[in-house]
């Protein structure tokens, strides 16, 4: 099976990368990690929801801008799905597919994850 193609971005981080504490991530939240700097940063987020966390790459299919403007602001009020604030793009938070907004249909990049001794560790897989 072939790499994900966000694998192959300048500077995305490598599977068993640990990328945060899970006590770390609020529950209804998401968080931003960047990798390298400048133009080329890779910039991804995970969310929590419960003891479920999944992870995308951090730009939106409809424009491939980032979908947070302001820190770690991902989600929509009541916690519940993923926003893009630049087009108010509405995400589920289980697989990143677009259910209402400029991109309906679409999805996120998934980066597969895994919680093992409390830290969220990016992992092989889709």
């Amino acid at each position: 099976m072939a790499a994900p193609a966000w694998q192959a971005l300048p500077f995305a981080p490598s599977p068993g990368t640990a990328l945060a504490p899970l006590a770390t991530l609020p529950d209804g939240a998401g968080r931003e990690l960047t990798f390298g700097k400048g133009k080329s940063m890779f910039r991804m987020f995970v969310v929590r929801r419960g003891g479920v966390v999944t992870a995308f790459v951090n730009r939106c299919p409809h424009m491939s801008l980032p979908l947070n403007s302001h820190p770690d602001e991902f989600m929509t009020s009541d916690g519940d799905r993923i926003m893009c604030r630049m087009h108010l793009a509405v995400f589920r938070t289980s697989d990143g597919m677009c259910e209402s907004g400029a991109c309906e249909g679409s999805a996120l990049e998934q980066m597969a994850v895994v919680v093992k001794d409390g830290v969220v560790i990016l992992s092989e897989g889709p």
